[in-house]
């Protein structure tokens, strides 16, 4: 089997009720350990614990902790951008600005909820190709779903889809200068504000 389609089958795909709920129950509390401990910091049996279960039981739905992480990674990527998307329409009307500080709003706050797992999942990218494919699979759906939206308040431009991906660029730098303790003593409005201006620029 590729690499390509290695992880689309678990272990074993439950059927009934209560295989189910222990699988989903498996995910979330993987997901959640290695989102506040980061990737690297999480055993199999650490999950196990967490879950109330035996290390067997994981193993019998997912075949290591990587397997985790990427069906995991997919499932949050949809119920992440299915809201996101909800969230601007109704947020944003008719404010090409609100519409900007919303979505700085939202990437900043994703990087602090999830900064020691992104940072692993940069590292990780390079390395595993697995990691780098879903990854990529999770931001092309920011970059679609903000585009979609993006063009429908400005009249369907063109280009919309390739100033999306350099608007966000901009503004993911200025998630990671925020995130960065060396360089706390920044303004970080002033910076916000600037890359708003940059932004605008290259959108409007």
């Amino acid at each position: 089997m590729t690499k390509s389609t290695r992880r689309e089958k678990p272990v074993n795909e439950p059927k009934q009720k209560r295989s189910v709920e222990t699988r989903n129950k498996i995910l979330e509390v993987g997901s959640m350990l290695m989102l506040s401990k980061g990737y690297h910091n999480v055993t199999t049996d650490d999950i196990a614990k967490a879950a109330g279960l035996s290390t067997g039981i994981v193993y019998h739905y997912f075949k290591d902790k990587k397997d985790i992480l990427l069906i995991a990674l997919d499932q949050r990527a949809d119920a992440l951008y299915e809201g996101f998307t909800e969230k601007f329409a109704a947020t944003t009307e008719g404010n090409f600005e609100v519409f900007l500080n919303t979505l700085f709003d939202f990437l900043l706050e994703y990087h602090k909820q999830a900064w020691v797992i992104h940072e692993e999942l940069e590292g990780l990218y390079h390395s595993d190709p697995e990691i780098a494919a879903t990854t990529n699979k999770f931001w092309e759906k920011a970059y679609v779903s903000i585009a979609e939206i993006y063009a429908k308040k400005s009249g369907k431009p063109e280009h919309a889809l390739e100033k999306t991906r350099m608007a966000l660029d901009v503004i993911e730098d200025y998630c990671h200068a925020c995130m960065n303790p060396i360089i706390e003593s920044l303004d970080q409005d002033f910076m916000r504000q600037e890359a708003i201006i940059i932004i605008k620029s290259l959108l409007t």
